[in-house]
């Protein structure tokens, strides 16, 4: 089997324009802002999943070979 090619660097840099605007839109005024906060609160465990797996190399979106 040949290795999967690396993600392109807009597929890497999704996730982090994501969550900076849903950041943004944090800091509107209503309801642009419970918005974002809404938001955020559903993507926050999964962006710190993706943190952990891309930094730390842990989690399912590590990508080292158990």
């Amino acid at each position: 089997m040949s290795p999967e090619p690396s993600p392109s660097l807009i597929a890497r840099s999704l996730p982090v324009v994501g969550v900076a605007y849903l950041g943004y839109l944090a800091t509107q005024p209503p309801p642009a802002r419970w918005v974002g906060l809404g938001c955020l609160a559903v993507v926050a465990p999964f962006a710190a999943g993706w943190v952990a797996g891309t930094v730390f190399g842990v989690g399912p979106w590590s990508e080292s070979e158990a």
